[in-house]
């Protein structure tokens, strides 16, 4: 099924809310998984985490650490869990 553009906007958005705000997470950490749209070729989620401290970056369970230059870029690939 494809997702409409305003549900995919609305979707980061929420999760831009989210990594912003901090006092809201349940953990020093936040856990998050690749966007829907973003799954690998094999239709599989991958996982990872993010530090309160450094936004920006995402520590995949599976990989090296991914480092992005905005929060917009960051949530086209990953989302909050």
């Amino acid at each position: 099924m494809m997702r409409s553009l305003e549900a995919i906007a609305a979707r980061k958005r929420d999760d831009i809310q989210m990594i912003r705000s901090p006092r809201l997470w349940p953990q020093r950490y936040l856990r998050l998984k690749t966007q829907p749209w973003a799954a690998g070729a094999d239709g599989k989620s991958r996982f990872g985490r993010m530090e309160q401290d450094d936004q920006l970056s995402v520590y995949p369970d599976d990989g090296e650490p991914m480092l992005f230059d905005s929060l917009e870029q960051l949530t086209e690939v990953w989302g909050v869990d």
